[in-house]
């Protein structure tokens, strides 16, 4: 039944959640602003400044210290070029298009929720004198992410809060997939690749900036480094989607993906990280398309044919 047959009360509920949804846009497009304001204006003060000094990095291992350097890289530039707006009305027009707002609600309050978070918690913070890094954990670390919380990342956790209005009362007919398990196997596979590229690479240069960094500035290293994550993923049985039971199968067959489709998916990874600002910015694409996606599939994904499926056995 359409919208008119459901009488004052469902056309009341329909006017709602647009004007959440507007609201909501209007809301992540504050955040953006704010974050200009603290990149090139003078009004807001830096808070910290990306990269490590010393061999100590944040005062972790380098395996945490290039996590939080490509969180912080990856979060200024979202935030910076406007994806929490673009994020809130692309998911707007995808709960319109297909009628369920539900999981794409959940996506994307999840990934502003995300983007609230690291943006205080992956700087590196200086002390006082200028000098040294504050050890990540730290007392002194946490009061000064604490007192980096500010306005933007208020506005995208409103803004969150209102997309999960808008959506509360929406449908619930995709099925929600793994998202959270292929995240935690992306964390996974992503210390372990970082733990050896500094292993066997840290005399050229260490990943405390992160992968991202270390792919872009260290050119011969960068060659066998990326061949080092072809063949580690080009199997798609990771150590990562072995521990959150996980595999990659053909979208259409169901079944092991043959040679051809390993590697296209294999080679995302490395060869977008290898392009300077290019690629982060495709990366953050190819994400970001699970976020619509009916079967949260990303980007290459779809390009390869293949989907991650629960491995129940």
């Amino acid at each position: 039944m359409g919208t008119h047959g459901r009488g004052p009360r469902g056309r009341r509920a329909c006017l709602g959640a647009a004007g959440a949804w507007a609201a909501a846009v209007a809301v992540a497009a504050y955040a953006t602003w704010d974050a200009w304001q603290v990149e090139y204006g003078s009004s807001y003060a830096f808070f910290g400044c990306i990269g490590s000094f010393g061999e100590t990095g944040f005062g972790l291992t380098a395996v945490a210290s290039a996590l939080l350097g490509d969180a912080y890289e990856v979060t200024q530039l979202a935030v910076l070029w406007g994806v929490p707006s673009i994020l809130v009305l692309a998911g707007s027009l995808m709960s319109a298009v297909t009628g369920n707002g539900a999981v794409v609600g959940r996506r994307v309050a999840g990934l502003l929720v995300l983007l609230a978070i690291a943006g205080p918690v992956s700087p590196s913070y200086m002390r006082e004198d200028g000098c040294s890094v504050m050890p990540v954990l730290s007392g002194e670390w946490f009061r000064t992410v604490l007192s980096a919380y500010g306005p933007a990342q208020s506005a995208l956790l409103g803004s969150a809060l209102l997309v999960l209005l808008a959506t509360r009362t929406a449908q619930d007919t995709w099925p929600s997939g793994s998202t959270g398990r292929r995240a935690a196997a992306f964390a996974i596979d992503y210390a372990i690749i970082a733990f050896l590229l500094d292993l066997f690479a840290v005399r050229l240069s260490g990943v405390q900036y992160g992968l991202l960094n270390w792919f872009r500035v260290n050119e011969p290293a960068s060659l066998l480094g990326a061949v080092a994550a072809f063949q580690y993923s080009l199997t798609g049985l990771t150590a990562g989607k072995r521990l959150m039971r996980l595999r990659v199968v053909s979208a259409g067959t169901g079944h092991r993906p043959g040679r051809s489709r390993a590697a296209i998916r294999a080679l995302v990874f490395p060869a977008l990280v290898c392009v300077p600002e290019f690629g982060l910015v495709v990366l953050l694409v190819d994400g970001l398309w699970a976020t619509a996606d009916p079967a949260a599939r990303t980007l290459h994904d779809r390009l390869a044919g293949t989907r991650v499926v629960r491995d129940l056995l």
